[in-house]
């Protein structure tokens, strides 16, 4: 499989809060686990299949350098995996393309993601 991202993805939990945007524009409030991120978008763990791609989301990610970036971002892909324990559960990776995001703020998790791995690279992880 071809590799089409034109940024750099970092794995790691930021805090995460996003509003659907809906057809009757409507908005559901959640906070979700992030698997990873960067600068062109994020993705996102959920426990249910609560998206759709096409789906238009608002976004508020807390960084760990407490920075935060409001975007708007586009449900791109869904991939559905179960995690084995006691019982069977089904999660979802949800991919999302960031839609309006400012050169700033793009940059801001641009260079937490470099610096993020820059850093993990000098200590030897």
């Amino acid at each position: 499989m071809e590799e089409r991202r034109k940024f750099i993805r970092l794995s790691i939990d930021v805090d995460v809060t996003w509003k659907k945007v809906t057809k009757k524009l409507k908005k559901t409030a959640k906070s979700k686990i992030t698997k990873n991120i960067g600068g062109g978008g994020i993705c996102l763990i959920t426990y249910g299949k609560e998206f759709e791609v096409g789906d238009i989301l608002q976004l508020k990610i807390m960084l760990p350098s407490k920075k935060v970036v409001r975007t708007k971002g586009k449900v791109v892909w869904i991939n559905e995996f179960e995690v084995v324990s006691e019982k069977h559960e089904k999660r979802y990776d949800i991919g999302v393309e960031f839609l309006d995001i400012d050169d700033k703020d793009r940059e801001l998790i641009k260079r937490f993601v470099f610096t993020t791995l820059t850093t993990a690279e000098e200590i030897g992880q």
